[in-house]
């Protein structure tokens, strides 16, 4: 009598495996490091053969007409995972990175916070960086003291690239829960598709994907509490409202803009608050206001404990943001308005593709060059591949701004929820980005890298654009505008490809 093995993954629902695949990046990290394979050209080599595995693999499955739509995104995934960790692989942590300093004490960059948690207490202070909650740094800590351990490591500096892993890791759970969120909101399987597919290409995701800061773990936890928001929203139970609570908390333990999540979160629970009482079903009721009080219990105290220290030992306001000196090269606080919030130099593009902090006062223009490269320059990169994709992104904006007006006043096969909740996510990111950049009037304040859950839903809009176009093709014109998206979409996806792999 033989016993039949059954594979344990068979087990595993297309959610679970699609974050198994998010520990990926660890594993190929240490087998690339253990063959000293990190090079950035040997790296970039290793990237392009995996998407082409990836894309072969596709084929052959389509051919065999076993390429379910489910498969399909989840290689996009995978895809997107490879990208990020090849990105991080050759991206040194020093190399486009944001006040990262010296990983010593003395420094107040974010490798001077690591420093600190290495000797076992924070920094005693909340100059520089050190103004931020501890999570991201906590984590670093940790993950950096088992690597030195097992590596045998003479200097823990050595094994600072840990602390990218973080943050590559955070941006590949995000793909996941995106994924998650789109089909929770019955988005069709094109739709789900166009979107992830800008999602996990732009560059703007990827550069953040290989930080040693807490933007993409923050970034994460604000996903993970949209989703759950989703599933509470449609069934209102306490395992789905301690999820949220742990994200929100946790979130605002890595950076304290996490909090802008609430702005979604709390008006669902207020609205079945309200819409409880009315129908006065006072059992109901009971079970929402434990699920409060639990929520707050959990909630705050992770999310408001270092803010409060810090309130308390150095006076730092809640929701503080480290000041500049007005009298620092980047500050534009006194170009004119029209400088700042019309202008946008689109014919210096070619003369200059790279934002050049010191000298640019166009917001606009700093939001495209950064959504692209960053606020960085690129010596190797074909001038034409620089400016050009700038054009592309510019396009690619502009058919956002379509997208959001034809979506939500035409795209009646949409529900309102669908169409609705995401628009007010991607008005909430964006009015924020603005608010930020009128408080503090720095060009660093206009980087891209402030709006990447903006970028998320002008992704979906994008998606939901396209299908829009799709169902009414019977219309030659929009059938043409329908075909000119799906292009734009795809030359701008393999620009963005071709700028980093």
């Amino acid at each position: 009598m033989s016993l039949s093995k059954t594979n344990p993954l068979t087990k595993l629902s297309v959610f679970q495996k699609r974050l198994l695949m998010c520990v990926l990046p660890f594993v190929l990290m240490v087998i690339a490091r253990l063959i000293n394979l990190t090079d950035e050209a040997d790296m970039r080599v290793v990237v392009r053969l995996a998407l082409i595995g990836i894309a072969l693999f596709g084929a052959y499955k389509a051919y065999r007409g076993r390429l379910t739509p489910e498969l399909a995104i989840t290689l996009l995934i995978l895809a997107g995972i490879i990208m990020r960790w090849g990105y991080t692989m050759y991206t040194d942590p020093y190399t486009r990175a944001h006040d990262i300093g010296s990983a010593k004490t003395g420094s107040v960059g974010h490798a001077g916070y690591i420093a600190h948690l290495m000797e076992g207490h924070l920094p005693d202070g909340n100059n520089g960086q050190y103004y931020h909650p501890p999570l991201f740094y906590l984590l670093s800590a940790a993950l950096i003291k088992i690597g030195t351990i097992l590596s045998g490591a003479k200097e823990w500096k050595e094994m600072l690239y840990l602390a990218q892993m973080i943050s590559c890791v955070a941006a590949c759970v995000t793909l996941v829960f995106i994924a998650q969120i789109l089909e929770k909101f019955n988005f069709n399987k094109l739709i789900q598709f166009v979107s992830l597919l800008i999602i996990v290409v732009f560059p703007a995701q990827i550069l953040a994907a290989g930080r040693v800061n807490g933007d993409y773990l923050s970034v994460m936890c604000m996903v993970i509490a949209l989703y759950y928001t989703i599933l509470w929203h449609d069934e209102r139970r306490m395992k789905h409202i301690v999820p949220i609570a742990l994200a929100i908390g946790l979130g605002m333990m890595s950076k304290i803009n996490c909090g802008l999540v609430a702005f979604v979160t709390g008006p669902v629970m207020i609205y079945h608050f309200v819409k409880t009482i009315k129908e006065k079903d006072f059992a109901a009721l009971k079970s929402l206001i434990i699920q409060f009080l639990v929520f707050g219990a959990i909630c705050f105290p992770l999310a408001l404990w270092h803010p409060i220290r810090n309130y308390i030992l150095y006076d730092q306001p809640i929701g503080h943001v480290l000041r500049i000196d007005p009298k620092a090269p980047i500050y534009n606080g006194n170009e004119p308005f029209v400088e700042r919030w019309l202008h946008i130099p689109f014919t210096k593009f070619v003369e200059t593709p790279y934002m050049i902090e010191d000298s640019d006062t166009s917001i606009w223009m700093a939001f495209i060059k950064t959504g692209v490269h960053g606020e960085f320059k690129y010596d190797g990169l074909a001038p034409l591949l620089a400016w050009g994709l700038e054009y592309v992104n510019t396009l690619m904006l502009i058919l956002t701004l379509a997208a959001v007006a034809v979506v939500c006043g035409f795209h009646k096969e949409l529900g309102k929820k669908q169409r609705f909740c995401v628009l007010w996510v991607w008005v909430l990111f964006l009015v924020s980005y603005i608010q930020f950049n009128a408080q503090y009037p720095y060009m660093c304040t206009a980087d891209f890298r402030y709006v990447l859950v903006w970028q998320f839903a002008s992704s979906v809009f994008i998606g939901c654009f396209v299908d829009w176009c799709r169902a009414k093709r019977e219309n030659k014109a929009i059938r043409v505008i329908g075909a000119a998206s799906v292009i734009l979409t795809i030359l701008f996806c393999a620009m963005c490809v071709i700028h980093y792999f």
